[in-house]
């Protein structure tokens, strides 16, 4: 199976995208972004002082299940389709709810593949020279919050586990040398 990879955009992407209009893929497909607009429809828009910060970019787990508890190979737990749809003839690629995310996604963040308004969507905002993170969590679950202020290198900041509520990250804008700061949310399985 492939490693997945979910973006969301906060804002706008460095300075180059700052002049003129860019892409950026969401999850649910290319969205247009402009120098002082989101228009995705996942993520929040997000700016630290003057310069606009990046993207959290959510990585999910590459996985490999058990034949017998995935009997019809289409990387969805059996008995994960059963809980949600009665029976293991849920598409992975589908988006049963509408809500832009596949079941395969839904599965793999631990959220309700038949609820629009359960999401995993991690969203960010500055308060007091802090960049404060918040990540819905599902019971089962770790994350790992990774960061970078140049989008080069990349420091694991803190690994936090699953509560099935939303958990609050920190990081003081003032550690960043370049004024912006940018994140990865791995979502790691049990």
């Amino acid at each position: 199976m492939r490693n997945i990879r979910h973006y969301l955009p906060l804002g706008i992407l460095l300075g180059s995208l700052a002049t003129g209009a860019g892409q950026i893929d969401s999850g649910g497909g290319l969205r247009s972004i402009a120098a002082a607009s989101n228009h995705s429809t996942i993520g929040a828009s997000f700016a630290t002082g003057e310069i606009a910060s990046g993207l959290i970019e959510v990585l999910y787990p590459q996985i490999e299940l058990d034949p017998s508890l995935d009997r019809d190979s289409d990387g969805l737990l059996d008995s994960w389709e059963m809980q949600y749809f009665g029976s293991t003839s849920a598409a992975p690629d589908a988006d049963s709810d509408g809500d832009g995310t596949t079941n395969l996604l839904e599965y793999l963040a631990g959220t309700n593949p038949l609820s629009a308004s359960s999401l995993f969507q991690p969203a960010c905002r500055e308060e007091n020279g802090k960049l404060i993170v918040t990540v819905p969590t599902a019971i089962g679950r770790r994350y790992k919050v990774w960061g970078s202020a140049d989008l080069q290198s990349w420091e694991l900041q803190e690994t936090l586990a699953g509560t099935g509520s939303v958990i609050a990250w920190e990081y003081l804008m003032s550690q960043s040398p370049s004024g912006r700061y940018f994140l990865k949310i791995e979502i790691l399985l049990p």
